[in-house]
Formats: C-alpha cells, structure tokens, sequence
C-alpha cells in the first residue's frame, strides 16, 4: 500500500488570490470607437411605461368585449332567443281599378321547422296570397285592423300550400296601399 502518492498535476487547483490583494475591476471598452455606455434608465422606464400601457389598453378592451357579450346574454335571457325566420319575395298585387298594394313579409318559423320546408313553396303561397288579397276591398286594407287580416291571410295560405305547424308568426315588413 502506497502511503503519499503524488497527486495528478492537473488536477492541482491554484491558490485563491486574497481579495486584499485584488484591484477594484474597470469595466473594458468594447472597441476603441465604441467605448462602454451606461446604462439608460429613462430608455428603461419609457419601456416599461409603453408596456404597462399597451397592456392597460388590452385591459380595458377586453373588459368592454365582455360587458357587450354578457349584456347580449342577459337580453337573449329576457327575451328569448332570435325568431327564425322565413322571408317570403316582395309581392306587388293589383287591387280593384288603379289600386296595388306592395307587400313583403317574414314567416317566423316554428321550432326545429328549416326554412326550405316554408320556402319550397313560396311559389304556391304567393298564389295563393294573389288570390285572397287581390278579392278583398280597398277599403279593407286601409282600415284599422288590416295589419291582422293580412297576417290571417298569409297564414292560411302557409297552411293550406305546405301545412299546419310549420310558423309561429308572421312579420309585415311592408304594407303599402296605392
């Protein structure tokens, strides 16, 4: 058994220098044109200021997108959700003598009913809404209560040409008698 071994010359770590001894480090010049800057701490603080802003603005943008989002809940929650409906071609119907009446309405449609059930057969309910508006009186059309005799007739002539429960309602969007 050996008893002092020589240890491995490289693997000798030198003596820590005392820090008395140490002179006080100066920073190098990076190059001879460019010598070192300090640093900039009004660079600094406009940083972080147009960081701190640009992140108040997003802030503020989201909060304003989810007030919207949730207001547009609290009202679907009110009043329901959206009718669907069902538009049906303007109409243009000749009344007696130089009357006309022009007419465009929307069906609402019941639940789970598609718009193609109603609007295969526009063609037959237009028809249809020849017939019944163009036998009616002028008069009729232009006195109190002609919004609903209106509404009546689209309503059979729905029923009658693609069948009962398919809408809810219907909505005049023009009524106008020439």
């Amino acid at each position: 058994m050996v008893a002092h071994a020589q240890p491995h010359p490289l693997s000798r770590r030198p003596a820590a220098p005392s820090l008395a001894a140490r002179p006080p480090a100066k920073p190098q010049p990076t190059s001879v044109h460019h010598p070192r800057q300090e640093p900039h701490t009004r660079r600094l603080v406009l940083t972080l200021l147009v960081v701190l802003l640009t992140l108040l603005g997003l802030a503020y943008g989201g909060s304003i997108a989810i007030t919207k989002i949730l207001e547009q809940q609290r009202v679907t929650a009110v009043m329901g959700p959206k009718a669907r409906l069902a538009p049906l071609p303007a109409m243009d119907i000749a009344l007696g003598g130089a009357r006309a009446i022009d007419v465009q309405v929307s069906l609402v449609l019941a639940p789970k009913v598609k718009a193609d059930a109603v609007l295969r057969y526009q063609d037959r309910i237009a028809d249809r809404l020849f017939e019944r508006i163009g036998a009616m009186e002028p008069e009729r059309l232009t006195a109190p209560g002609s919004g609903q005799r209106l509404k009546d007739a689209v309503k059979e002539a729905v029923q009658r040409e693609a069948g009962a429960g398919l809408i809810r309602d219907v909505y005049i969007e023009r009524m106008v008698v020439r």
